[in-house]
Formats: C-alpha cells, sequence, structure tokens
C-alpha cells in the first residue's frame, strides 16, 4: 500500500553511499512525504456534517492544533487548516497542517463522507530549519498527529463504514535519525569524535588515508580508511566515513551525523602469484576488521549518541572486488 499519511516534512539528503549488491538505499527523511488529499482514512455515514466537522476539530484542538479556518474549496469539498507550533518554547513560527472531507450529504446529514489523507503545506521551509529543531519538531508532532486521530477514531467509531473501517498507522515509533545508517552525536566537539572514530579503525586494522577537513567546526569532512589487500603493499580497501555537522553555541556537535561510505565493487590492485593465498581470505578479514572497527566505534562513542538513538552498524556489503552488477534496464512507460 502508498506510504501512510502525507502529514510529513521534508528533511533528507542525498543519498547512502554504500553498496551492498541491493538498490542503494535513499536517505530516509526525518519525515516523510506523499501527495495529500488522495486516500480517504476513513469513510462516514449517517452523522450530521457539522458534527463531523466538530469532531475533526475538536479531535485537533486537544492535540495541541489550532484551527485556522474551514471552508469550502471550488470543488465543494470541507478544506480544514490548523497550525501546530514550531517551537516548545513558544518561538514565532508554526507547521500548517491542512486535510479535506468531501463526498455527499444529503439534508445536511453524511451520505458518505470520505474524510482524507493531511498533508504539511509550507514543507519546504521546514526544511530549512536546523536538524536538531526538526528532530524535536518530528517527536512533537508525530505524536500529537496520532492522538488527534485515535480521538477521532474513538468518537466517530459508531459512523464508520465497517468495511473500510479507519485506514490509519501510528507515524511516531521512537526516534529515527536522517539516514538509516547515520550515527548522530551530540555534546561533543568534532575532533574529540573523529579521534575516537579514527582509534576504532586504526586499532583494527585499517589506515587513515586523510581527514578532509580539520576544523573543528567543520560542516563536512570524511575520514578515509585503507584495509590492506596484500602483505606488504600500501594499496587497499577504501572505506570512508562522511561527517555532516552542525553546532550549538559552545561549539559542540548538536548533532554530527556519521555515515559509512564503502563500494565493495571497487577495483583491487593486481594480484600476483604470492598475494593469491591474502585474496583468498581477504572477506573475511575485512569483514571482520570491520566488525572490530564499529564494535570499537560503539563503545567508545555511545555516550555521545543523540537522546533516544541507538547505534547503528550498517548492513552486511558485498565482499571486497566483487564483479560490479550491471545497471538495472531502464523501464519504459
Amino acid at each position: 500500500m502508498v506510504s501512510r499519511l502525507a502529514v510529513f516534512l521534508v528533511l533528507g539528503l542525498g543519498c547512502l553511499s554504500i553498496s551492498s549488491g541491493q538498490p542503494v538505499a535513499k536517505r530516509m527523511a526525518a519525515v516523510d512525504t506523499m501527495s495529500p488529499h488522495a486516500f480517504p482514512v476513513a469513510i462516514y455515514r449517517n452523522i450530521k456534517a457539522q458534527d463531523l466537522n466538530r469532531l475533526l476539530v475538536d479531535s485537533f484542538s486537544e492535540s495541541n492544533f489550532s484551527l485556522l479556518a474551514a471552508r469550502k474549496d471550488a470543488e465543494g469539498a470541507t478544506a480544514f487548516e490548523f497550525a501546530y507550533p514550531l517551537d516548545k518554547s513558544g518561538k514565532p513560527g508554526k507547521v500548517i497542517f491542512e486535510f479535506k472531507v468531501d463526498g455527499t450529504v444529503v439534508n445536511n446529514t453524511c451520505m458518505n463522507c470520505f474524510l482524507r489523507w493531511g498533508g504539511i503545506r509550507n514543507e519546504r521551509d521546514l526544511a530549512n530549519l536546523p536538524w536538531m529543531a526538526q528532530y524535536d519538531l518530528k517527536s512533537r508532532l508525530y505524536p500529537d498527529i496520532d492522538r488527534a486521530y485515535a480521538s477521532i477514531k474513538n468518537k466517530s467509531g459508531i459512523y464508520l463504514d465497517p468495511q473500510h473501517g479507519f485506514d490509519y498507522k501510528n507515524m511516531w515509533s521512537g526516534e529515527h535519525n536522517r539516514s538509516p545508517y547515520d550515527n548522530s552525536y551530540v555534546k561533543v566537539i568534532l575532533p574529540d569524535l573523529k579521534r575516537e572514530l579514527v582509534r576504532a579503525f586504526t586499532d583494527s586494522g585499517f589506515t587513515l588515508l586523510r581527514d578532509s577537513n580539520l576544523a573543528a567546526d567543520a560542516p563536512e569532512s570524511v575520514l578515509a580508511f585503507a584495509f590492506p589487500v596484500d602483505s606488504g603493499k600500501p594499496e587497499g580497501v577504501v572505506y570512508a566515513i562522511r561527517l555532516a555537522s552542525q553546532f550549538d553555541a559552545d561549539g559542540l556537535c548538536y548533532p554530527c551525523e556519521a555515515r559509512p561510505e564503502y563500494d565493495p565493487y571497487q577495483p583491487l590492485p593486481p594480484a600476483g602469484l604470492s598475494a593469491m593465498p591474502g585474496r583468498l581470505t581477504l572477506a573475511s578479514r575485512f569483514e571482520a576488521a570491520l566488525s572490530s572497527a564499529y564494535n570499537q566505534s560503539s563503545a567508545a562513542t555511545q555516550r555521545y549518541l543523540r537522546p533516544g538513538t541507538q547505534f547503528i552498524r550498517p548492513p552486511k556489503s558485498a565482499p571486497p572486488g566483487s564483479a560490479r552488477p550491471p545497471p538495472l534496464p531502464v523501464v519504459v512507460t
């Protein structure tokens, strides 16, 4: 089924740069989106239109939304528009959430009234918020949306079309980072965070190639490592950690987010006869070293993880030096 409720903000960036022989995972937005108003959450019968409208307004008002407008649009649907506080401390700014109710009304009574999916009207503006503000907003917005729809369901159950039911799935499932394989850190200075990550990887057999930006307030930087392919030779499998960072007034990560970048299809140095035994064990040695690096990274950085999140390990990838799969065929419609 199409992804639920378009009540979300678009906050994602780019694509996950780790390849595993499967389609590349797109960076997951902190809040997802879909086309609003297309699918009904519920179908109502034998309820007065004004009673349904009042029920909807009351349910959202009880969940920290404020009604801005309820008016008929050009197609005869009732369009509801609510405001939600952008900042819990009361700073200016608001989320504009809207949805519609349409259908057949006879003598002010619903014969078939459709409560449509909602949507955020000003999502582009919200995408410009600092990441921690986005996380805070999501942690309030999702539960309040869930509460509003739970209230609507409880108050309107006797008027629901029993075959359709109430087609809503809770949006809040706990804290999630902007990407499924990011680790998000706060209250640590970026150089200290990097030092812990570098130590975890070098102690596990990797060699640090470079830190692309040594500044303590670098908004973007890459820690590039190499894992030795052949004994005694500098060339190796390149594995990187990309850090995207924002900072608080004290210069601490708020947050700094670490994401793996690895291409298992990267070409390996040519192997002579003497190197063949090492190549046969490369995949197992690389996986063991990577597992050790993430074990040490977890132990060293757990205390800095953004509250409510857990340390994330990337999925297992194809072995180093694997043949690159052919491109997917273009689908012609």
